[in-house]
């Protein structure tokens, strides 16, 4: 008969180590300490279970390790964020001396976070790890300390590499969202641009069918106003089509001083087969007074787009559904808003501008104000959002005057 398993208390086995360490949750709570970590840190277990890891680590600006807590918050946060362990450089944290209150002894730590993950990827928990290794700092030649520093540098090296490979990343993806938000804008509008091209197409062709008609009874003067209504038709389908091709061609950031006034024409001209479809109207006011101002055209008229067909979506329901677009100059910037009369920018929304898809509306919402956010700070501007009284939103965005871009 095989012998009775003996059950491990594993609460009792893990505090027992006198490896040093703590488990905390998610929002750094400690919950489990060991009998190393409360040794060098000084400190009764029951001191520490249920606080707050950072209500125990006080920022204390008069202090000369004032700037460990801030680093292993941001490392922590890292962890949360990432999911992935985050080493920190060799950090010194001072601690009390027992038999003299009021004193502190030097002393540098080593630390480590690593995540504890459940099987669907969410974190549980987050272990801290520390060591001590003031004596290898306060005595460089040692060999520990050599092989110490050696380990740190590589450490270092490979964690700005990690940095390096995700901002390249980033700026992949950025690139992508920006080219499919511009992709998606350009779909909504092709569906309608054959309404759009048709009106003055149509007109064209009435004007060509009465000259042909009347040529015998017309004089100079009236065949010359007919010809002169048909060039003009003819040119407002041709402007149709260019500014869908240079919206749909631009791919690099071009920044040139450009005619605020004729930027919001055109993106209006852009979105108003989208704002027809809504059943909205779409009212322009532009200080007649504006500079001209360094910005690339296209994607200012991109985040217009974007603005003026997240107000259409948000206003669905709405029993009044009015889109007000206005520029001028505030504060030596020019501002320019886009305000509706829909429901409002839920708070949680507008909290999270800068992440991509914080909508269920994947393209209009979800990548649309980001992008848009994206697109005003390369322009060193902001993105802000307001009420728009009684009822509505207002997304604004500046762009200075002098941007650096001109």
């Amino acid at each position: 008969m095989a012998p009775a398993a003996v059950p491990v208390d594993f609460r009792a086995l893990f505090e027992k180590s006198p490896v040093n360490y703590l488990v905390l949750t998610p929002d750094f709570r400690i919950v489990a300490a060991t009998d190393g970590y409360c040794r060098v840190a000084r400190a009764e277990r029951s001191d520490l279970i249920d606080r707050n890891l950072f209500d125990l680590l006080r920022v204390d600006s008069s202090r000369p390790d004032s700037d460990t807590v801030v680093q292993l918050r941001a490392s922590l946060e890292r962890v949360a964020r990432s999911r992935r362990s985050d080493a920190m450089p060799v950090l010194r944290f001072d601690l009390a001396r027992p038999a003299q209150p009021g004193e502190l002894e030097e002393k540098y730590w080593s630390t480590a976070n690593t995540p504890i993950l459940d099987h669907h990827g969410n974190l549980l928990w987050i272990v801290y790890r520390v060591r001590d290794v003031t004596k290898s700092v306060l005595n460089p030649e040692t060999d520990e300390s050599r092989v110490r520093m050696s380990r740190e540098q590589g450490e270092m090296i490979a964690r700005l590499q990690f940095a390096n490979d995700e901002l390249a990343h980033m700026d992949s993806l950025r690139a992508g969202m920006v080219q499919m938000s511009r992709l998606s804008a350009i779909a909504m509008m092709a569906s309608a641009l054959a309404h759009d091209v048709s009106q003055p197409l149509t007109a064209a062709r009435n004007y060509l069918s009465a000259l042909r008609r009347s040529r015998s009874t017309l004089n100079e003067l009236q065949t010359e106003e007919l010809m002169t209504k048909l060039a003009l038709q003819v040119d407002r389908a041709g402007e149709f089509v260019k500014g869908l091709r240079t919206f749909m061609a631009a791919s690099t950031t071009v920044h040139k001083s450009e005619d605020v006034a004729s930027i919001v024409a055109d993106a209006a001209r852009l979105s108003a087969s989208t704002v027809r479809a809504g059943g909205a109207v779409l009212t322009i006011r532009v200080d007649p007074d504006l500079p001209k101002i360094p910005m690339d055209r296209v994607q200012i008229q991109q985040c217009l787009l974007n603005l003026i067909t997240n107000a259409v979506e948000a206003m669905r329901e709405s029993p009044r559904r009015a889109i007000d677009v206005s520029a001028s100059m505030r504060d030596g910037a020019l501002r320019v808003a886009v305000a509706d009369t829909g429901p409002g920018l839920p708070q949680d929304i507008a909290r999270q501008l800068d992440e991509p898809f914080a909508t269920t509306s994947f393209i209009n919402a979800g990548l649309g104000l980001p992008i848009c956010r994206q697109i005003v700070k390369e322009h060193h501007g902001t993105l802000a959002v307001s009420p728009n009284l009684p009822a509505g939103a207002v997304i604004a965005f500046t762009i200075p005057l002098a941007n650096g871009r001109g």
